[in-house]
């Protein structure tokens, strides 16, 4: 007689309100009786007052963190299965997640069907229950036995072929890129070359083929590789357009489903990316302390989260982002504060606009592209990384010939390129100097272990911009790199004209707006005013409410009736909050209002606002 159904029990540690409550319906939707703990001492009390099958653990957690968790249940000798959830995506964090005793290692934004996918395979196996023969065309694999047959035919495979082939047949429509089965497949400690991984394929295939089985593993051009898709056999002909009928209902659901999550949770959202906002202004305004940068830090991973819970994956990215610069123990350059600000109004443009199914459309300035020229494949992909929190896109050849395609089909802004290329029968000196020939325009920053002063002179010779020794952190490579490109498109800085007597105030907002790359043209007499106006041209003016001869409302009458002027953002400043002024200012042509005693984050964010969106991004850099 078949043993009743058991309810599996999930405790799930998480502290965002948005991505638990996500998680828990689906879970309890999956018939999985799931308790919420929302920070990790209580999680840790929860799993020594009660059996759960499966802990999930969030790694970022008030009061006790999800590694730390996870830590103190193995060292007690916790035995259940343990996931960890985290928008931690680096080898490293992942290192340290397992090595700390945890089975798996999902990273936010996740597919929800792929997370239970991994969920349902940790209570398989914590419960020791063994799955059925996977079987492909003629292929049986068998996990229990672990033998791999065709057509009865035993087939021998290493260890590690043997895990290549497993991987694709449990996961049919994934497509995974060499790198990606490296850290699936792979120990640290071995740290191989991509080219293992195209070996060990190579030999699952041929041993495959001489057994009589057809090839179930199909290159992705490009991306990496995949098991094969399956014809459907006659019988299952009629069930297809059943599936797909299925299928739409199923997303219509879904979409709904999302449009009422969005309009729910679309106001907390908001609130933590005006946390974030309020943040950059603090650091704008150099009065940022760590516990702000903690809370933005712990805000933005939340979004990322929630965001891709939604299927916003783009947000989710932005967020991800943001979290990684909020990361960082020095955050002074002056380069990213407009990189920060960009992706935070995207993620506010997004999340405001969204119509009910998906977030609309968001823009962001065109980002730098810098393209890395390295035989070191995961240097180079560190520094393409870091790279992404400084606002560039970036590029990746790891050979001269690779270099020369992707340079001409997409020219970047700046290159980053090694001498040395043991594979390649030349070196990085030949490129060098047909890049000075074929874009002269792009700055190359040399970036060797090479020394001697005779490659430093032909680099010069060739019309290098720099040369950088290895081994170098990343922040300083980044560091040479924007200053290359501040002095390489060095755009004009923003012009605001201000009209006031009050000199004090004047000071005050020089230093405010000097970190942002703005000119404060600075005017006390207003007899003069037409002629400044005309010689200097600003983005912006500042009219202060009173002043001697004319008033804040005749300036801006005069300059509303000449037809050049009349798109000029005009800003009034007051003494104190005075309704009756600030009517009479939008009356004849003022687009906003400033107090005096507005405090400094507050001010920047209301002059700033005002300027124009296609110059502002440009400025940060000219400051640096």
């Amino acid at each position: 007689m078949p043993h009743a159904l058991e309810v599996m029990r999930i405790l799930l540690v998480e502290d965002d309100r948005f991505t638990g409550s996500a998680l828990v319906d689906n879970l309890t939707a999956h018939q999985y009786l799931v308790d919420l703990a929302t920070d990790g001492e209580t999680g840790l009390q929860l799993v020594r007052e009660l059996n759960y099958d499966l802990v999930m653990l969030d790694v970022m957690l008030p009061k006790l963190d999800g590694i730390s968790v996870c830590q103190r249940l193995r060292a007690q000798g916790y035995e259940s299965s343990i996931l960890l959830l985290t928008a931690k995506d680096s080898s490293s964090d992942r290192v340290l997640g397992l090595d700390a005793g945890a089975d798996d290692y999902v990273v936010k934004p996740f597919d929800l069907p792929e997370l239970m996918a991994r969920i349902r395979a940790l209570l398989r196996r914590g419960r020791g229950i063994s799955t059925s023969a996977i079987f492909w065309e003629n292929i049986c694999f068998d996990p229990v036995s672990t033998e791999v047959s065709c057509d009865g035919r035993s087939i021998h495979l290493t260890p590690k072929e043997y895990s290549l082939l497993e991987l694709f047949l449990r996961h049919p429509k994934r497509i995974f890129s060499r790198s990606n089965i490296l850290d699936r497949l792979w120990d640290m400690a071995e740290s191989p070359g991509e080219e293992t991984v195209s070996s060990h394929i190579y030999s699952v295939r041929q041993k495959l083929k001489a057994a009589g089985a057809i090839d179930p593993i199909e290159t992705v051009h490009g991306l990496g590789y995949r098991l094969k898709t399956l014809c459907l056999p006659p019988e299952s002909a009629d069930a297809a357009p059943r599936q797909g009928q299925k299928k739409r209902s199923e997303r219509q659901s879904n979409i709904a489903r999302l449009a009422k999550t969005w309009e729910k949770f679309k106001p907390k959202f908001l609130s933590q990316v005006t946390t974030l906002e309020n943040t950059v202004n603090f650091w704008i305004a150099g009065n940022l302390v760590p516990e702000q940068q903690q809370i933005a830090e712990q805000t933005a991973h939340k979004l990322v989260g929630s965001l891709g819970l939604l299927g916003w994956r783009e947000g989710s990215h932005l967020a991800r982002q943001i979290e990684l610069l909020f990361q960082q123990e020095e955050i002074e350059e002056t380069a990213q504060v407009q990189w920060a600000i960009d992706r935070i109004g995207a993620l506010r443009q997004g999340i405001d606009r969204v119509d009910g199914t998906t977030p609309a459309e968001y823009s962001l300035p065109d980002a730098p592209l810098l393209s890395i020229v390295d035989d070191d494949l995961m240097l180079a992909e560190e520094i393409g990384r870091e790279a992404t929190i400084w606002g560039m896109r970036v590029q990746i050849a790891t050979d001269p010939n690779g270099a020369r395609e992707a340079i001409a089909a997409t020219p970047p802004d700046i290159i980053l390129l090694d001498l040395n290329f043991p594979d390649s029968p030349e070196d990085g000196l030949a490129l060098l100097r047909e890049l000075g020939q074929q874009f002269p325009q792009i700055p190359v920053l040399v970036f060797t272990v090479r020394e001697s002063l005779s490659d430093r002179v032909e680099v010069v010779r060739l019309g290098g911009s720099a040369f950088l020794h290895k081994p170098l952190s990343t922040h300083q490579i980044l560091q040479a790199v924007t200053e290359t490109l501040s002095q390489t498109h060095r755009p004009p800085a923003n012009r605001i004209m201000v009209v006031e007597c009050d000199r004090a105030f004047l000071a005050n907002l020089k230093q405010l707006l000097q970190p942002w790359g703005v000119e404060v043209i600075a005017l006390e007499n207003p007899q003069q005013f037409w002629e400044v106006l005309q010689t200097t041209r600003p983005d912006l003016l500042v009219v202060g409410g009173e002043l001697p001869d004319f008033s804040s409302i005749d300036l801006c009458q005069v300059v509303r009736h000449d037809p050049q002027w009349k798109d000029l953002p005009i800003l009034v400043v007051t003494e104190r909050l005075d309704m009756t002024l600030m009517q009479e200012a939008f009356a004849a042509g003022a687009n906003d209002s400033i107090e005096k005693s507005m405090s400094d984050p507050d001010l920047i964010n209301r002059i700033i606002s005002r300027l124009p969106k296609t110059r502002s991004p440009k400025t940060i850099a000219s400051a640096n």
